[in-house]
């Protein structure tokens, strides 16, 4: 009885307007005096009505449950229409059927990046844990060297943080003119305990100037290329310097092979450096280049091997949206 009321709800209309039409040839018989006509009228249009009736109530049926039955099921073909407005209605439907279909595999590609990403992640945060446990078990390890590795868990922990912020809030910019002898300075000093552990020497030039960039997302940038850049620096000097809206970083260290330098921005790719080391995840680097063109700036490397890297950031010249 559910159905048939349903049925002759969506008949509303026709019902509404048969109606209608016998109020009026009603109306019409009793003013000409032939009244007694009208339940002749009346009983063969009834009869009209009702077969029509019937007969559209079964196909009309078959339909009603074919989309009870699809409440609870996933939509993926749009159910054909039989009338021009039920076509527009089904097109309209099909498009929205492939535009979540679209994005359902956009997020699905976006988790088991975020995945493989967070597997690199761990590959490089274990290190310093094993370290620090093989630490634990033995008698001469100073607390320096413990600290070290507490040290680079949390400068791990910061980098995931850096990446799921990166993913998920892209409104958190704020680009405005920041003095770089601050920043620089500050971020230096984060890691002042291995330049000391490795005796390295620190040189900073002309850092008195300001560029347009956002200073959070530039002092984690500093902060990959600078722990990169002790990380593969045995001995010798980091230097930092500014010039013509330029900041580069320039180390001593063991130098990049001219094979893996295009790739050094790829996610996950560590050459042939972080492979022999095991001390890298092929993060850092793609994350800067990342969050490098976020900010509107532009971040390059050279290197010779046995004679050191040089990263370079390019910072914009103005405002955005500003001619």
């Amino acid at each position: 009885m559910k159905v048939v009321g349903e049925y002759l709800r969506s008949q509303a209309s026709l019902l509404g307007m048969y109606a209608l039409l016998l109020v009026v040839t009603g109306g019409t018989l009793w003013l000409h005096d032939y009244f007694a006509a009208f339940w002749d009228v009346l009983l063969f249009t009834a009869t009209c009505l009702a077969g029509y009736l019937v007969a559209r109530y079964f196909p009309w049926r078959r339909q009603y449950q074919v989309l009870v039955a699809s409440r609870n099921q996933a939509l993926t073909v749009a159910p054909p229409g039989k009338t021009f407005f039920e076509g527009e209605y089904s097109h309209l439907l099909s498009q929205e059927i492939a535009r979540r279909q679209e994005l359902m595999e956009h997020n699905q590609a976006q988790q088991q990046a975020v995945l493989e990403d967070f597997g690199l992640w761990l590959h490089q945060v274990k290190t310093p844990v094993a370290a620090l446990d093989l630490m634990l078990q033995t008698t001469e390890t100073s607390k320096g060297d413990m600290k070290a590795e507490l040290f680079k868990i949390n400068e791990y922990l910061q980098m995931m943080l850096h990446y799921v912020k990166s993913q998920f809030d892209s409104q958190d910019l704020l680009i405005k003119s920041v003095k770089l002898a601050p920043l620089v300075r500050e971020t230096v000093k984060k890691y002042a305990v291995f330049f000391a552990r490795k005796d390295l020497q620190l040189v900073l030039k002309d850092l008195e100037e300001a560029v347009i960039t956002d200073e959070k997302w530039l002092r984690f940038i500093l902060e990959q290329v600078l722990f990169n850049a002790i990380k593969y620096t045995q001995s010798g000097q980091i230097t930092i310097q500014a010039s013509q809206n330029k900041l580069t970083i320039r180390d001593t260290g063991i130098g990049i092979l001219p094979e893996d330098l295009p790739r050094v921005f790829d996610k996950g790719y560590t050459g042939v450096n972080g492979r022999i080391q095991q001390r890298a995840s092929g993060l850092g680097l793609y994350l800067s280049q990342q969050t490098a063109q976020k900010i509107g700036a532009v971040l390059t490397i050279d290197s010779v091997v046995g004679q050191g890297t040089k990263v370079t950031i390019v910072f914009p010249e103005q405002f955005p949206n500003q001619e």
